[in-house]
């Protein structure tokens, strides 16, 4: 595979992974929740791909905290593509089998990395975002998005409009990645 088709692969896994980040909503506000979760599963581990191309894309302008960023990226999103799976396939028999297990936060050390795996997503994600505004390799308002889908999680009533949020901004860099187009001029916001 040369280098073009893989960062055509590598864009087009992240447009799939906004796509599904899309469908969360959807998901989620139906009786078919079990769908969000397989959804959110397969759009974190397509994030996987899809963030290579993206740093690839903008490697030379990132330098090495660029670099640094991108491997806290890619292990948060490793480690959240572990919880999702858990959520996935463990939970649902958790809740039938040992429903007081399921109930409320995970227990100790459970709760402990599930809340390591996702601060690490979302402050590798959030500087991500960061480097991708600040240095317009690729569109900054794409950036900008990201940035704004990480922070809103934080935010009561508003964690409905993250993953919309997130899923456009995948979409939108990863279509750049896989069109292998975009420099923005460093004169316009």
């Amino acid at each position: 595979m040369n280098k073009a088709s893989f960062m055509r692969f590598s864009g087009i896994c992240s447009v799939i992974a906004g796509i599904l980040y899309l469908s969360i909503i959807i998901w989620s506000s139906t009786s078919l929740d079990e769908l969000g979760s397989v959804a959110s599963l397969i759009a974190t581990v397509l994030l996987v791909f899809g963030l290579v191309g993206l740093y690839l894309r903008q490697m030379n302008a990132f330098g090495l905290f660029g670099f640094i960023v991108y491997v806290i990226t890619t292990i948060g999103t490793v480690l959240w593509a572990g919880f999702m799976w858990v959520s996935t396939f463990v939970l649902p028999v958790l809740q039938e089998r040992a429903p007081e297990l399921a109930k409320g936060d995970p227990p100790g050390l459970a709760n402990v990395g599930l809340q390591i795996s996702l601060y690490i997503f979302f402050i590798g994600l959030l500087l991500f975002g960061i480097l991708t505004a600040v240095k317009r390799v690729l569109p900054r308002w794409a950036g900008i998005i990201l940035i704004l889908a990480i922070i809103l999680n934080f935010i009561p009533f508003t964690q409905v409009v993250a993953p919309l949020l997130l899923g456009i901004s995948l979409i939108w860099l990863g279509i750049c990645v896989s069109k292998g187009e975009y420099e923005e001029s460093k004169g316009v916001i």
